[in-house]
């Protein structure tokens, strides 16, 4: 079943509404990493940094390829970073204008 915009939008800001989902963002800006070495930039639980990059992954934000026994996990696209920077820049206006009284 195909997800309407909406619901689209609304996986994909799920996608981002996550500490451990953006430090791996982070971690993924323009290069591959694998779980393990993602577990060990950012902490956790292989697990859990498996579990999060499944969640990246189905929202569209982040791509896998294998290559022998290793998973590399990418960033389908690194306009991601944009995004990012703008919402940061929306986010600390709306708390300044909120702490001023506006």
């Amino acid at each position: 079943m195909s997800l309407s915009f909406a619901e689209f939008k609304v996986e994909f800001l799920r996608g981002l509404a996550d500490n451990t989902r953006l430090k791996i963002i982070e971690s993924l800006k323009g290069r591959e990493r694998t779980v393990s070495q993602l577990v060990k930039e950012i902490g956790g639980s292989q697990s859990n940094i498996s579990t999060h990059l499944k969640l990246l992954k189905s929202t569209g934000i982040v791509k896998s390829r294998n290559e022998g026994k290793y998973v590399y996990y990418s960033l389908r696209d690194d306009t991601i970073y944009e995004f990012l920077s703008k919402l940061e820049d929306m986010l600390l206006l709306m708390r300044r204008k909120a702490l001023e009284g506006v």
